[in-house]
């Protein structure tokens, strides 16, 4: 049989990888090369969350937890249909957003700003953008699995269910340390948004659904406020031929 002790110190080894070595590499060769950079640490990234998944399941299959009891369930009712509806509200919401971002032309150094830590790791150019969605249905999927899934059913036969679930959100946002500290802050309190999904819903997957919606609207944001100004045709230019 597999401790799960040895198993949740290799998933936090994992997420203490994605800092301290796949970030720093980051850092150092985005100074040579930015857009390589970006995809290099989204592969990296995505590489180490799908390990620690595969471990976490590898785990569950091996010793016989039914994955009804960890989050694999479907929902059902309004445990099904309140968190489709925020999503698709969220979504709607942030399309808005990106419209009128898109009819900007030349986005504020304001909007830039607000971005913080994430517009290092945001993609820049339309061509980034299957990759970056890539990288959001990983993480909605990943990220659940572990922070939601299986850290607060490993930390609970230590501590309550509660603290377990605050102890896994505090996590995330650590994980994010890349971000600074407003970024920290943020990412816990959507942790616990998360969290709060999920123990109501007694699923993982309107959290996996809602949390990829998230990054990949982000991401699109990002690259809008990012990208390269389209060149307007002056007055002097003829607008055909």
């Amino acid at each position: 049989m597999i401790p799960q002790w040895i198993v949740l110190g290799s998933v936090l080894l994992l997420i203490a990888a994605d800092h301290f070595i796949v970030w720093q590499a980051f850092i150092r060769q985005s100074q040579v090369d930015a857009a390589k950079a970006r995809h290099a640490l989204w592969l990296r990234g995505a590489l180490l969350m799908w390990a620690a998944s595969i471990l976490v399941l590898w785990l569950w299959i091996a010793t016989g937890v039914p994955m009804s009891s960890v989050g694999f369930g479907l929902p059902e009712g309004w445990r099904l249909w309140v968190p489709l509806a925020a999503t698709i509200a969220f979504a709607a919401l942030q399309g808005s957003s990106a419209i009128r971002v898109a009819r900007l032309p030349v986005p504020s150094e304001k909007l830039r700003m607000q971005l913080g830590g994430v517009a290092a790791i945001s993609p820049r150019a339309a061509s980034e953008l299957p990759a970056f969605f890539g990288v959001s249905l990983t993480a909605g999927f990943c990220e659940e699995l572990v922070f939601r899934g299986f850290l607060i059913w490993a930390l609970q036969p230590l501590v309550d269910l509660w603290f377990a679930a605050l102890l896994s959100a505090l996590l995330f946002g650590a994980a994010h340390a890349y971000q600074g500290m407003a970024g920290v802050i943020r990412t816990s309190v959507l942790g616990l948004v998360f969290t709060a999904i999920v123990l109501l819903t007694r699923s993982l997957w309107p959290a996996i659904v809602l949390h990829a919606v998230v990054d990949a609207m982000g991401g699109v944001i990002a690259w809008l406020v990012l990208r390269d100004p389209v060149p307007m045709p002056s007055a002097a230019e003829p607008s055909g031929s």
